[in-house]
């Protein structure tokens, strides 16, 4: 049997992760090289001896002692021993390529399922060729980057679909947005994934969002998206989304017979006016006045003052009574709630056009 003087990988395909030394009549005095780029493994029956990184080396008891203990080798000699030697590639992996379709997530402001695809590239060094070794390649002769690739599929799309709906709930970003957030989402994909490669010796060096993209037909989607558009639409009116429902009540009441009465409310809305007394003049107009004009929401509460007390809040139709019974009158002190400053009544406008209303005290005597 000819014995083995040198020991080497002459690796010339970027994409090759592993080699396998094909013979494994190894003797003391034979030359190791390891490349820069290369890290060299020991095996015996299963058992990881000793790793060597770049530099060249003539094996001896000195540098394989753990090997020597295994196979109980005799001094002295150039003794042959059977073992397997794996070279690694320490060269970093780029420009590799992932993508995924079909995933649903949650969207966190509606909570609809919607269907996305995406895709990306990211790339990898092996960082513990031992542990890559033993836990991914165990007794597989070739290895390249394609096995990378296979491994981790699915967990890459595992942890782009939890950090896409994680990161879109925590920092309330709507599908509209997040083409703005693709660096710091990719960030968040790589952290989470980094756990998974870690147990394979392997290190994530860049991961990127090159497009997220949306089924348009999905009927999900086409929820999401109105609701997306009636919020930003009521958001330049100057009207939430609680007080549109009062409004589509009180339309809702006052039915066709008065519908004519409701379109000056836009343009009330565009100057100031308060939504609640707009919606009830409108439905005083309409002439049904089977409709009580107390169960229409007000929009402004206010605390009243009342003996050095705070007392409240009420809302307006509430004070409306009060003035009527004299207990609010144009010099009580009163409060909006929210606000943290206490005026007359007659200053606050709303109030001042019910203090308006009120029937004026009896006139001056004649003589």
């Amino acid at each position: 049997m000819s014995i083995i003087k040198s020991i080497h990988w002459e690796q010339d395909n970027s994409k090759e992760l592993v080699y396998k030394f094909p013979f494994n009549n190894i003797a003391f005095g034979n030359i190791l090289t390891v490349n820069e780029s290369q890290e060299a493994f020991f095996f015996k029956n299963g058992t990881l001896c000793d790793s060597f990184t770049s530099g060249r080396y003539t094996l001896s008891s000195a540098n394989l002692p753990l090997l020597q203990k295994l196979v109980n080798l005799a001094s002295g000699g150039e003794t042959t021993f059977i073992t397997e030697i794996w070279f690694v590639s320490k060269l970093d992996k780029r420009n590799l390529l992932w993508g995924i379709g079909g995933l649903r997530i949650i969207d966190p402001y509606f909570q609809i399922p919607i269907k996305l695809s995406t895709r990306g590239q990211y790339g990898i060094r092996i960082s513990d060729g031992g542990i890559f070794l033993k836990k991914l390649i165990g007794t597989i002769g070739f290895c390249d980057i394609s096995l990378i690739e296979d491994q981790f599929r699915i967990d890459i799309a595992e942890s782009v679909k939890v950090s896409i709906a994680k990161y879109m709930k925590e920092n309330k970003v709507n599908i509209n947005e997040l083409g703005t957030e693709y660096r710091e989402l990719a960030k968040d994909i790589a952290k989470n994934l980094q756990i998974t490669f870690d147990e394979y010796g392997v290190e994530i060096l860049n991961f990127n969002i090159e497009d997220i993209s949306f089924d348009e037909k999905d009927k999900g989607y086409q929820t999401v998206m109105d609701g997306i558009a009636e919020q930003a639409r009521l958001s330049k009116l100057g009207v939430n989304y609680l007080q549109q429902k009062q409004l589509d009540i009180a339309q809702a009441a006052a039915g066709n017979e008065g519908a004519g009465n409701f379109m000056g409310i836009g343009m009330g809305l565009g100057v100031g006016n308060n939504l609640g007394e707009v919606v009830e003049n409108s439905i005083k107009q309409s002439g049904l006045t089977s409709v009580p004009t107390r169960d229409v929401p007000q929009l402004s509460s206010y605390y009243v003052a009342k003996n050095g007390q705070i007392t409240g809040a009420y809302g307006s139709d509430i004070i409306q009574s009060m003035i009527q019974h004299k207990e609010v009158t144009a010099t009580t002190y009163i409060c909006k709630v929210g606000s943290q400053t206490w005026i007359l009544a007659s200053e606050d406008p709303d109030i001042s056009k019910i203090l308006s209303l009120m029937t004026p005290p009896p006139p001056p005597p004649t003589f």
